[in-house]
This record gives C-alpha cells, sequence and structure tokens, in this order.
C-alpha cells in the first residue's frame, strides 16, 4: 500500500461525510497538519489512530487499510500487509531521527506493532454468514441484532442500510427466519458489525423430540394470578434435547390460558424456544406475574415476559434479583453446588 492511494482514499471518505480537513483532526484529536499530510501522500496515520480514524469514516479498519470499501468477503492477508507497511514506515523515521536510543526505540516499536498486526489478525472477523436472529434490541437510539455463535450471542451493531424494523425474526409458521448477512466481529468480545442483512428462504433444522407433557402453574401469592393476570395457566413441553453448547438439557414450552374446572386450553399466550428453564416473578411490581426465562446464552441470561394491552412484550436484562437467580439456577448447577458443599465438609 502507497502513502499517496491511502491519502486520496481518506480524502474521499471526508468529503462523502462533508467534514474538512479540521474537523476530522478535532475528531481525532490531531492536528489538521497531520490530516493534510495524510492526504497528500506524505506519510501514514499512526497505527493507534487507524481504527478512531475508520469508525469516523464509517468503514472498518480492513476497508481503510485495503484503501476501498468491501464488497466480497475477502482474506486477511491484504489488510495485515498493508499494517506492516504502516508499521515499517514507523521504523523508518526512528532510524532518521538518529542515535542508538533511537533505532532501539525503534525496533521495539517495529515489533509491539508487528504484535498488534498478528493480534489483529486473529481477533477480528469479517464474513457473510446465513443465520437467525436471536434478539433485536435497540440502546440509546443504536439498534443491533444478536445471532447464535457457538454457544454465545453476537452482539452486531446495524449499518445505515438495514431496515431494522422491517426484519421479522419468525415466518407465519412460528419458524425463525434464516437471514444472510455481511458483517465483522471481535472473536474476544463477541461485538461487531452488520452491513446488509437480506432474509433467504432457507429454515432451520432443529435437535427436536416432541414430549408432550402438561402442568399448571401455581397462583402466586403476592399477585393473586398465575401468569399476566390470568387465573388459571398451563403450560406444555413442546420438545426437548440436550444442550449443544453445554450442561443440562433445552426445553421449548407453550404456555395457555385455559377453563379452571376443564383444563380445556382457551388462549395460546406465549412460546418460549430454547431455554434453560423458567420461573414466575412479579418482576416490575406491578401486582401481576410475569414470566421469567434462563436463557442458553452468557451474553442475555435472562428474558422476561410481560403482557401489555393484551400483547406480550420482553425485555432482556443482564442481570436479575438474587432471589429469581436462585429459582432460574438448572438441575446441573444445582447438583454441582451440591457436590462442592459435600467435598467441604
Amino acid at each position: 500500500m502507497n502513502k499517496e492511494r491511502l491519502g486520496a482514499f481518506i480524502t474521499e471518505r471526508r468529503k462523502e461525510h462533508n467534514m474538512t480537513q479540521k474537523e476530522l483532526a478535532e475528531k481525532l484529536h490531531i492536528t489538521d497538519k497531520a490530516v493534510s499530510k495524510w492526504e497528500r501522500g506524505l506519510s501514514y496515520p499512526d497505527v493507534t489512530l487507524l481504527e478512531p480514524l475508520a469508525e469516523v469514516l464509517g468503514l472498518s479498519v480492513e476497508e481503510l487499510v485495503a484503501c476501498r470499501k468491501r464488497e466480497a468477503e475477502r482474506g486477511a492477508e491484504e489488510p495485515v500487509s498493508a499494517l506492516l507497511d504502516i508499521s515499517r514506515d514507523n521504523l523508518k523515521k526512528e532510524k532518521q531521527r538518529g542515535g542508538q536510543r533511537s533505532l532501539v526505540l525503534g525496533v521495539l516499536l517495529m515489533a509491539a506493532l508487528t504484535a498488534l498486526v498478528l493480534l489483529y489478525a486473529d481477533t477480528f472477523v469479517s464474513e457473510q454468514r446465513e443465520s437467525a436472529i436471536s434478539l433485536k434490541e435497540t440502546v440509546d437510539g443504536e439498534n443491533y441484532l444478536y445471532v447464535e455463535e457457538k454457544g454465545h450471542l453476537l452482539k452486531l451493531k446495524c449499518g445505515d442500510g438495514i431496515d431494522f424494523d422491517g426484519l421479522t425474526l419468525k415466518n407465519d409458521f412460528g419458524e425463525p427466519n434464516v437471514f444472510r448477512m455481511d458483517c465483522r466481529w471481535n472473536k474476544r468480545t463477541y461485538v461487531g458489525t452488520v452491513r446488509s442483512c437480506e432474509v433467504t428462504d432457507r429454515i432451520l433444522l432443529g435437535l427436536s423430540g416432541m414430549v408432550g407433557s402438561m402442568m399448571g402453574l401455581d397462583t402466586m401469592g403476592a399477585t393473586g394470578d398465575q401468569l399476566f393476570g390470568y387465573d388459571c395457566v398451563f403450560f406444555e413441553y413442546k420438545n426437548a434435547y440436550p444442550n449443544p453448547d453445554g450442561d443440562g438439557a433445552l426445553y421449548s414450552y407453550r404456555f395457555w390460558s385455559c377453563d379452571p374446572e376443564t383444563w380445556e386450553k382457551e388462549k395460546l399466550l406465549l412460546t418460549v424456544d430454547d431455554c434453560l428453564g423458567f420461573a414466575q416473578t412479579d418482576y416490575d411490581h406491578d401486582g401481576t406475574t410475569e414470566l421469567a426465562v434462563r436463557t442458553r446464552w452468557a451474553e442475555k441470561p435472562y428474558t422476561v415476559y410481560d403482557m401489555v394491552d393484551g400483547e406480550i412484550t420482553e425485555i432482556w436484562p443482564d442481570t436479575v434479583e438474587p432471589e429469581l437467580t436462585s429459582l432460574l439456577r438448572t438441575d446441573t448447577e444445582r447438583q454441582k453446588d451440591l457436590e462442592k458443599e459435600g467435598r467441604g465438609r
């Protein structure tokens, strides 16, 4: 990668965002002279500025160092090579300053930057994938999609081109839709961005085995109802199967309101898929029973369902009160606690 090409690319992207050199410099906390040198092809940006510069210009780091917006999946060789070019340029500057101390510092800088480059290549994934969306969430005005990745949830910030409100997570049969996504994410934090997201005609094949038994819920003394204000609710096991990402089993439940005398189904209130368990709770202390669910994901461990004006709502708190946490522990976790207590005696 040469300086002139990078400089022209930065200039083009800056102008697309209607920024002056001074405005770009202020966002990066540097001088406008430094920006001018980049754009004239006289110097590279410092490696530590690549990520904030890319973010300000609406790019990924890979796109910035490759000097083009990514249109298709590419390997990591080109961005890594470009970063090494920048590292070598920084070393050259240190040598030109003269003196043994500068040379030693330059060598150390080169080694450190090379290690950062290798760490970067091993940490970030850019890919096109087909996944179901487990959750849509808007936080502080930003839209996020969550998709499953080997027992974790990827938190993907939506780009401007995604019709967030128009994404329907399930089809008319209640099955998860599969979406084709162009995304980039961090393998250590499971956080990233998604640039495009389109529904496909694929379906997910589960590992379910029908169970079919049903049980009634208890009436909560604090609220006087069983669930969502209903006096008679039962749940049935839709299916159950071993947890592919950990201990225990995953369950899918249906919750029905029913006639208290005949126990005949009246209305399907809610279907919860692939969870570790559930508990009744007055989560928001409004005098009506809500449903708390323990999910399979460490990143979003709980879901709380409520009924507002006849419609089911859901929130995904990161933590819940200790009493509710205890109720949502799995049988496997309780057994492990008993074994620890036994060893401690």
